[in-house]
């Protein structure tokens, strides 16, 4: 393994920390509709539902809903204004961190163009970012003829690439031509199952790529030492560092892209 000092493995595996805590959080109307699919689909990751809107989040399920900005929009939405959607997570930044500590990877993900998606979730990403999570983001696009929205989506898609160490775009034109003549409702669902292949394919990679890997190591080292008695002394490795060392995140973005139609991605 790269740079990993085998006794920095075992005490970390010691410790219980084989398995990473994967956090996907769907952040304004379009990442709430993600993440309720992402609930019943994938046991595997925490789903948290974040928005501004009270009642949007009440009629969807998720392991974690945070309602932020009740003071400043009373839970009736930030109206597509994007700024009211930043500043109502900045207000929230406490609490968001202690829904989200002890993540190991957190996938925000968001609808841009409108007012809580894209306001909200550069600045989760940021808050996942200082947790020392891996952090991912997954920005749908609005369609062309939006215009409006288009300009609002390309600062929250800039904010995000500032922040998030990957940052995946999907186009909702492209999955219009590809769903064919169907309806926007059965349209945005075929969104939502590539969405939901993307998270899938990443979290079993992630066991693939990082976790079983480090099992290996672990096994040779036993073999290799009789005594494990450097557990009691070594230092511990966080997940998050292992993942960083190894440049699995690297290599999880590459493996599970396939997994949505590559057409509806963003070049």
């Amino acid at each position: 393994m790269m740079n990993i000092k085998r006794e920095q493995i075992v005490a970390t595996l010691s410790k219980g920390l084989v398995e990473p805590k994967i956090s996907v959080v769907g952040c304004g109307g379009a990442g709430n509709n993600v993440v309720n699919s992402i609930y019943w689909s994938n046991k595997k990751v925490e789903t948290v539902a974040v928005n501004t809107d009270e009642t949007k989040l009440d009629n969807i399920v998720a392991h974690k809903k945070v309602l932020i900005g009740k003071d400043v929009t009373h839970g009736e939405g930030a109206k597509g204004f994007p700024e009211v959607g930043e500043q109502c997570a900045d207000m929230a930044r406490s609490h968001l961190a202690s829904v989200l500590k002890g993540s190991d990877i957190v996938i925000v993900i968001a609808g841009m163009g409108g007012g809580t998606g894209t306001g909200a979730a550069p600045v989760v990403a940021e808050v996942a970012k200082g947790l020392n999570a891996v952090t991912f983001a997954i920005a749908i696009n609005p369609f062309s003829h939006e215009r409006g929205r288009q300009d609002t989506a390309k600062e929250g898609i800039r904010k995000l690439r500032n922040v998030a160490e990957h940052t995946i775009v999907l186009e909702n034109d492209r999955l219009l031509q590809l769903a064919g003549d169907v309806s926007i409702t059965e349209s945005f669902a075929i969104m939502e199952r590539s969405i939901n292949g993307l998270i899938d394919s990443m979290t079993h990679q992630i066991s693939e790529d990082v976790v079983a890997p480090i099992r290996e190591e672990v096994d040779a080292y036993m073999r290799e030492r009789a005594s494990v008695e450097i557990v009691n002394h070594a230092n511990t490795l966080p997940v998050t560092q292992m993942i960083s060392t190894l440049d699995a995140h690297k290599t999880v973005e590459i493996s599970f892209i396939s997994s949505a139609d590559p057409q509806l991605l963003s070049r």
